[in-house]
């Protein structure tokens, strides 16, 4: 910044001079009054452009820039096995939390997912202090509402993207509500060609109880995919022998599956190939050449029809899939959010720990297609802490050495709610105690270790 406006100053002198600035701290600055008179107010005007912008996002942009005085401090008492943990938790507000570990971590994580707050309008929603002077949103002030969303959520996000690794990808849950907003905000921070997908699943199958106003239900979310560059692969969907596969004719080949050769209407060439046991001529239009259909025939793969009206196909075999996995798609299906509350309160003895818990089966399912076995993933809106079980449940399953660091502030339960009765005073008292119950579950059942399960805690000072 010095260099550009000494250059300044050297065109326009009298547009440039010595002045305190908010810190006290004396240093050139440029007089942009004295700079419009100088070339005309037509030559400053602003050209228009596409972009997306509220009140209060320079605020967010000096928040994530603003340097952080606080520090992280070991917390082994509230940890589980310190000594051996390759994971991490970390208690504190995530804008401090993600400046104070971006010199050790800047680049070393393959997977970020968060879940931050959907902005529903059940309370208040208010970004720090930024907005004081606006006032506390309401319902009759939506628009300031959504200003406030926007503004928590593109200041982390600043911050989140120099942590991605080449290869890592940042996965983002949200409903309909904020949608718009946030892909608007990830494709500035992340370049809309960096998009990855938007995965639907689904929350429930049926609606249930009163019908609504507007006779609608919804029972989806999306997770919002984006890459920190064109390296990011999913892992994708291992192979399964018995999807579609068979060995009826005992194919010394091994299991089979029916590959159609025709492609009407697609401007095709029309080959003819001939069955060697009837004589009888097919003639349609295929993308393959006549040597590899004739090929084929040799080899015994293509299969001809026992009715002329028919075309042949082909056997395309298991064991000739070089890549042992296929493509994901990106409608993941039904994850029921009933179960996933279920599965935590099953965790804490019955009792109903944590609201809107995201279902464990969901997060598995993004490990397992999004982090390699030797990953290391964060969550800083850890909530309850589904991500880091779901990383040691998968582990535990495929033997994988991922890792993960969960970030929480300490937000304080409700005196009357469930967790406070049981003597969780903050949602972070929650995530801790998940993480040490998932663990010693997990030892029980499938022989995890110790460092597998275990977490080293902090706190911001």
């Amino acid at each position: 910044m010095e260099k550009k406006i000494a250059a300044l100053a050297k065109l326009f002198p009298e547009c440039v001079a010595l002045s305190a600035g908010p810190d006290g701290a004396v240093s050139p600055r440029v007089d942009l009054d004295a700079l419009r008179r100088s070339l005309g107010e037509a030559a400053l005007e602003a050209p228009e452009r596409y972009e997306f912008t509220w009140p209060g996002k320079r605020a967010a942009v000096r928040d994530a820039a603003r340097e952080s005085r606080k520090s992280l401090a070991p917390w082994p008492e509230e940890s589980n096995f310190w000594d051996a943990a390759r994971n991490f938790y970390i208690e504190g507000d995530n804008l401090d939390v993600l400046k104070l570990v971006t010199p050790r971590w800047r680049g070393k994580f393959d997977l970020i997912y968060i879940d931050p707050p959907y902005n529903t309008g059940s309370s208040a929603f208010v970004y720090r202090d930024n907005f004081s002077k606006y006032g506390a949103p309401s319902r009759d002030d939506p628009d300031l509402s959504h200003a406030n969303w926007c503004s928590m959520l593109f200041s982390r996000l600043l911050l989140a993207r120099p942590l991605l690794a080449e290869t890592g990808a940042l996965f983002m849950s949200i409903d309909d509500g904020e949608y718009a907003n946030a892909v608007k905000i990830l494709d500035e921070i992340f370049g809309r060609e960096n998009f990855v997908a938007t995965v639907v699943w689904e929350t429930k199958k049926e609606p249930k109880g009163i019908p609504p106003a507007a006779m609608r239900v919804n029972n989806h979310e999306y997770i919002l995919c984006y890459a920190k560059s064109s390296a990011f692969r999913f892992v994708g969907d291992p192979r399964d022998v018995s999807a579609g596969f068979a060995n009826p004719d005992g194919d010394p080949r091994g299991p089979w599956k029916r590959q159609y050769l025709q492609r009407f209407g697609c401007g095709f060439r029309e080959r003819t190939v001939v069955d060697p046991a009837t004589g009888r001529a097919y003639t349609f239009e295929t993308p393959y050449a006549q040597e590899k259909l004739d090929r084929w025939i040799a080899e015994k793969r293509i299969i001809f029809p026992t009715l002329p009206s028919r075309y042949p196909a082909r056997k395309e075999f298991f064991s000739e899939y070089k890549n042992p996995y296929k493509p994901i798609v990106t409608s993941w299906g039904l994850f029921s959010t009933k179960v996933g509350s279920e599965e935590l309160k099953r965790l804490f003895g019955g009792e109903k720990v944590f609201d809107y818990a995201k279902p464990l089966e969901l997060l598995k399912t993004l490990v397992r297609r999004a982090a390699p076995p030797d990953a290391f993933a964060l969550d800083f809106f850890a909530g309850s802490g589904a991500l880091g079980h779901a990383v040691m449940a998968v582990n535990a399953e495929d033997g994988g050495s991922r890792r993960f660091a969960l970030v929480q502030a300490p937000e304080p339960c409700g005196k009357r709610s469930a967790a406070y009765r049981l003597g969780f005073r903050n949602i972070g008292a929650i995530c801790r105690e998940r993480l040490r119950r998932a663990g010693e579950l997990l030892m029980r059942e499938s022989g995890a270790e110790p460092a597998d399960v275990g977490f080293r805690a902090y706190r911001v000072r």
